[in-house]
């Protein structure tokens, strides 16, 4: 794809503290393994954010940092920008990290014991905010209409009780790349106000959308959700910077703010890094070409990927993407548990991945994909293939889906998750 901005750049993470290839290095014993399970891009940040960052280590004293004016009114650009929405300065709560936030707010808004509603198959860390903190994770399992996932509002019902107090929200869905419609988004306004739950999405792939699809924040829904709402996201995913740790909340309602500063103050979440501010700073003000640039080539490279499992593998069924940079994937009809797929990759294909039960028992089965970086094929490349997977193919395949950097060689590529059914 035609770009000013070299997405097809080599990197080479390793020896530098990376967590997705030093750290599986050492958890699998080798350093010739591709690993596909830690969720951040292998391109380059704008170069607007990394000059920035050097102005600062250039200055050379690495001190204390404050939250700035600019820090606020970018948050305040972009949201303008993107949604055309006016937010006020004071609804926004700076938060190292969204998991944090997430934890914090089960910690502040609700009791040891309360019920907190999550669909599943969900993200791990969200997950963790509410059972590490002794509260009880009601599972609402999403339901498949055709080629979509929906929320199952019937099944909420039926399992809320005077305990249950809060529902996080992934908006848009990971694992499965749902883009929550404002209907659906009204759907759970009014189950929230009538069962008087307070309501925290993450929405922090919400700027990362396929092409002709619209993120509806839950910021623009109803008077009535922005008043049980903590809307939380970050720049990281958006512009590859997640080693940064920013974040930020959007509280609308006063109370509910207040709250929480309170809970910030008590744990001492004061100082973000001597880097955080400027990153924001540049990423919400200045780098709008690099942002529409990565999206289309995330969009190519998901059609790049279909087209591959197509053609190779149509055992796996690739579910519809509107949002994130992932794929959900599901290889029911290949006839593999996920322990023997895991297998495959992990000793045949010399892949690591993440499996489906990752998300719980409502991802067995499926797998989830990542569309960041420059190869679909590199999973595949010489490596042998599961048994059931496209007969009549040679069981080794050569190089004829280019070639992988982490092989000593390049071709766009996706990062793999691997999720269950």
């Amino acid at each position: 794809m035609e770009t000013q901005y070299d997405f097809d750049d080599i990197v080479n993470r390793r020896n530098t503290n990376c967590g997705r290839w030093d750290t599986m290095d050492k958890k699998y014993g080798t350093r010739d393994m591709i690993h596909l399970g830690v969720a951040d891009m292998d391109f380059r940040a704008p170069v607007e954010i990394r000059d920035s960052l050097h102005k600062i280590l250039d200055m050379g004293v690495l001190g204390y940092t404050d939250l700035s004016d600019k820090f606020f009114l970018s948050i305040q650009r972009w949201y303008k920008k993107q949604y055309n929405m006016d937010i006020p300065r004071e609804w926004i709560v700076f938060c190292p990290r969204i998991n944090i936030a997430s934890s914090i707010c089960v910690e502040t808004y609700t009791e040891k014991g309360d019920g907190i509603i999550m669909h599943t198959p969900a993200y791990g860390p969200l997950q963790n905010s509410i059972l590490k903190n002794n509260r009880k994770m009601l599972s609402s399992p999403l339901k498949k209409n055709g080629e979509h996932y929906e929320m199952d509002f019937a099944q909420m019902e039926s399992m809320v009780d005077e305990h249950t107090k809060m529902m996080i929200l992934c908006n848009p869905h990971n694992p499965t790349g749902r883009a929550w419609t404002k209907e659906e988004l009204v759907q759970v306004a009014d189950f929230c106000r009538e069962h008087d739950l307070i309501l925290f999405t993450d929405e922090i792939h919400g700027d990362l959308m396929k092409a002709g699809v619209r993120h509806q924040t839950a910021l623009d829904v109803t008077e009535e959700m922005n008043d049980r709402l903590i809307l939380a996201s970050s720049p990281t995913k958006t512009f590859n910077i997640p080693g940064v740790i920013v974040s930020y909340m959007i509280i609308p309602n006063e109370k509910l703010r207040k709250e929480i500063e309170v809970t910030i103050d008590r744990i001492g979440m004061h100082n973000p890094t001597i880097f955080a501010v400027t990153a924001v700073e540049k990423a919400y003000t200045e780098c709008d070409d690099w942002y529409e640039a990565v999206k289309k080539y995330i969009d190519a490279n998901e059609v790049f990927t279909r087209d591959f499992f197509a053609k190779h593998f149509p055992e796996f069924h690739v579910y519809p993407r509107e949002g994130t940079y992932l794929l959900w994937i599901d290889y029911q009809k290949t006839g593999l548990t996920e322990q023997k797929l895991e297998e495959w990759f992990l000793k045949k294909a010399n892949v690591s991945v993440y499996m489906g039960s990752v998300f719980g028992e409502d991802g067995n089965q499926r797998r989830r994909q990542i569309q960041d970086c420059r190869c679909t094929g590199c999973i595949w490349n010489n490596s042998v293939r599961p048994e059931k997977m496209q007969p009549g193919i040679s069981e080794k395949s050569t190089d004829i889906y280019g070639d992988c950097q982490y092989r000593n060689s390049r071709h766009r590529a996706q990062r793999l998750y691997i999720a269950g059914q």
